[in-house]
């Protein structure tokens, strides 16, 4: 969920990130004949080295690739003040690039935390850039810490490195849950000015695909309503969101490398799985799905079997 925020970049000037991209590296994993990327919006990190057991365990075993949208470091309650990227990064022996959206501030107007996104690579990072995007301006939200606000704005992350002699640009982006399908195309076309045009690439991230607007109670009650009449928008949201136009004109891939119409997101155990949306996606060029690899896993501790996280894994396996 999004909170309103204090966006650095208001007032007209062009956007920059708010603040600088922290990147750990390690030595090289060897390289196979495939690469394994997995996708997942964390919710902040509290249950970390449950989702660390889930990437240890198949399928998800051996990710080359690990996008994670909220992340949080230092200080943030949600992830009981750990950094959790550089630790999780740690458990897998992966290196890291953490980029920071957001600080989060106590009454005084000190940072106390970061809320932020992450990739960690079974490869060293050759280079990382924070790349801005437009905060969209929602009328309040339905609910509001009193105790904590934010300063910053939503930030992307673009990366390069080397997989045996193969270099690869992969990214990274969550896109705004409140606001209109066209404001969140606006997000992405401003991210993708920053990534490569051309060669090997593979792009993921939290795209809120809900394909409404979800910033008041009568626009939820409008959403809950289109769920019973037209549930299947939601789990095939093409149609209704732009952004996926702006991947296409960047020859950015989705078919084959996720399940179609397999929701992401629950909100709810309660609500039918017909009924649940797919928010999360990953996209690639110039690179080719392993037919049968593609798969969404519901991210469950490994001893209680309970949910940590209301996102779901996405993952698939590409040849090299």
């Amino acid at each position: 969920m999004q909170r309103n925020a204090l966006d650095l970049n208001a007032g007209g000037s062009k956007l920059a990130a708010p603040f600088p991209p922290i990147v750990v590296n390690r030595p090289a994993r060897r390289p196979g004949s495939r690469l394994r990327v997995v996708l997942l919006n964390a919710a902040g990190g509290k249950r970390f080295p449950e989702i660390v057991a889930c990437l240890k365990r198949p399928p998800l075993q051996g990710a080359d690739v690990i996008l994670l949208c909220e992340v949080n470091a230092k200080g943030t309650t949600p992830s009981a003040r750990r950094d959790v990227a550089v630790e999780m990064a740690s458990m897998l022996e992966m290196s890291c690039a953490y980029v920071r959206e957001f600080g989060v501030i106590n009454e005084s107007g000190e940072i106390r935390g970061y809320l932020g996104n992450a990739i960690l690579s079974a490869v060293p990072f050759d280079d990382v850039v924070a790349v801005a995007m437009p905060n969209p301006r929602t009328p309040r939200m339905l609910r509001r810490n009193p105790n904590w606000s934010r300063v910053g704005t939503p930030t992307g992350i673009v990366t390069r490195m080397n997989f045996g002699g193969r270099e690869l640009t992969v990214g990274l982006a969550h896109l705004h849950s409140r606001t209109v399908p066209a404001e969140r195309a606006r997000q992405l076309a401003t991210y993708l000015e920053s990534f490569p045009a051309t060669g090997r690439a593979v792009f993921g991230g939290d795209l809120n695909t809900t394909t409404t607007q979800l910033s008041s109670w009568s626009d939820l009650r409008a959403t809950a309503r289109e769920m019973i009449v037209n549930p299947r928008r939601f789990r095939a949201p093409q149609a209704y969101e732009p952004l996926f136009e702006h991947l296409q004109a960047h020859r950015l891939e989705i078919d084959g490398v996720n399940v179609a119409n397999r929701p992401t997101f629950t909100f709810s155990g309660l609500i039918p799985r017909s009924m649940r949306p797919k928010l999360d996606w990953l996209a690639v060029r110039d690179l080719h799905p392993i037919a049968g690899t593609a798969a969404v896993i519901t991210p469950r501790s490994p001893r209680l079997m309970r949910r940590i996280s209301d996102h779901d894994f996405v993952t698939v396996d590409l040849e090299l």
